[in-house]
């Protein structure tokens, strides 16, 4: 899923980016009378409300899991790890707003617990000098 996700996010931006090129003049003349948002932002709001919101949860848990595995020693693929972060960050349009609400609380929650878990594990199983 989050593949894909990447995958289609790349494709999104590479067309809202032509969309822009094709119809520059419009962009730049007629909605910058009409006080309208420019084509940019017009293509990444579509994008968020059409496939973001609906995806938000399970990518947010999917990338949660992912550091989950890492954590325990696992091998993961953090190239495909930062595309999906990179998506939260851009979604927000220059902000980190939806980066903080959407990924980074839940990822506190998670990390906090994951740590709680560990330390409880390491008092049972280690010795003090350990």
């Amino acid at each position: 899923m989050l593949r894909e996700l990447v995958k289609r996010w790349a494709n999104h931006k590479v067309m809202v980016r032509w969309l822009s090129r094709f119809f520059h003049y419009l962009d730049r003349y007629f909605i910058a009378r009409r006080s309208l948002p420019p084509l940019n932002e017009v293509g990444l709001t579509c994008f968020r409300d059409l496939v973001y919101q609906e995806l938000n949860g399970k990518v947010r848990d999917a990338v949660i899991s992912l550091i989950d595995q890492e954590r325990e020693g696992e091998q993961i693929d953090r190239a495909l790890l930062k595309n999906v972060l990179d998506i939260f960050v851009e979604i927000g349009m220059g902000q980190m707003d939806q980066y903080e609400h959407d990924f980074e609380e839940a990822m506190l929650k998670d990390t906090a617990a994951y740590y709680s878990r560990k330390a409880s594990s390491w008092i049972l199983e280690d010795s003090c000098p350990d």
